[in-house]
Order: C-alpha cells, then sequence, then structure tokens
C-alpha cells in the first residue's frame, strides 16, 4: 500500500546519476516537463496547436530556465518571477551563451509566445484584423510546431543535465 505525504520529492538524479537538485528545482523541472506533455497532448488531440497548447510549450521553456535560478538561489527570488521576457531572463543569469544554438533558436520562438504578454494593438500600420495571441499561435504552420514540439523534451534535458548537472557550466552563471 502507498502511503501519500505531503512532502516534497526527493531531489532527482540527473546527469549520468552524478548530481543531485535541490527540491525545488526537481519541481521546477517536473512542472517543465508535465508542461511540455500537456503541450504534445493537446497538439495530438486536436492535430494542430491551440492557444492552451501554445502557452503550455511556452510554460516548458520558462518553468526549465527558472529551474536554473531555483537551483541557484533554491527558492524564486521575487524580482525573478515576473517582468523578465524569457530571452532577457536567460542573457541576466548568463545561460544566453551556455546554449548551443539550436537551443538559443528555440526559446526565441519560444518568447512571444508568452501567454501572460499582453497583444496591444500596433501603431505602425494597422494590421486588419490587429495581431491577437490567437493569431499568432494560428500563424505557424504544423510543421513548425512539430519542429518546436521535437526541440522542447532537448531544451528540458540540456538545462537539467548540462547547465544544473554541470558544476563547471553552472558556475558560469552570472546571477
Amino acid at each position: 500500500m502507498t502511503r501519500l505525504t505531503t512532502r516534497p520529492p526527493p531531489p532527482k538524479l540527473i546527469a549520468r546519476g552524478t548530481a543531485r537538485v535541490q527540491p525545488e528545482t526537481a519541481s521546477w523541472l517536473n512542472e517543465s516537463r508535465g508542461s511540455f506533455g500537456a503541450a504534445h497532448r493537446r497538439f495530438n488531440d486536436i492535430s494542430s496547436m491551440d492557444v492552451m497548447g501554445a502557452g503550455a510549450l511556452f510554460m516548458s521553456a520558462e518553468y526549465a530556465v527558472k529551474a536554473v535560478i531555483v537551483e541557484h538561489y533554491g527558492f524564486l527570488p521575487p524580482s525573478l518571477k515576473t517582468h523578465h521576457r524569457i530571452v532577457n531572463l536567460s542573457h541576466l543569469i548568463g545561460l544566453w551563451w551556455q546554449l548551443p544554438p539550436d537551443l538559443r533558436a528555440h526559446l526565441a520562438e519560444m518568447a512571444p509566445l508568452d501567454p501572460n504578454v499582453l497583444y496591444p494593438r500596433e501603431t505602425r500600420l494597422p494590421r486588419y484584423p490587429p495581431r491577437t495571441y490567437e493569431t499568432l499561435v494560428s500563424s505557424s504552420s504544423k510543421a513548425e510546431w512539430q519542429q518546436r514540439l521535437a526541440t522542447a523534451p532537448r531544451f528540458i534535458q540540456y538545462i537539467e543535465r548540462d547547465v544544473i548537472g554541470n558544476p563547471a557550466a553552472f558556475g558560469k552563471l552570472t546571477f
């Protein structure tokens, strides 16, 4: 019989089973994987991507980046919780330059998919209809979404193993 507990999960072994992460970091990484799974299921269910799936895919990348911060501080500092675009946040902590070019491109592609950013009407040339989150999501082809979904687990794995799980790489971050 399995007992239910309210204690956080034990730290997860990463990087060939040699490194441990803090429990809070493990939670963020698990949320990242869970958000990716939700996005992938949503895509498979409807054979396309909608705003719910796109938001979940973005959150998988955001949670992975924030897991790096949590591993350093032991928690997510209030100053880093909001008001930072994901690419800017990766620059702020020195993560951007540690990512391989294809994963930098992936993170840059995820940035506009932040469901928490409001897309005001454009002031330059008016666009009809105005660009909204829904039109942003629907403007990508099925192949583009498949590519993003194929890259997302590699991004999470890279953060987990090659950044958090690599003391040399983790030590180069600029907190």
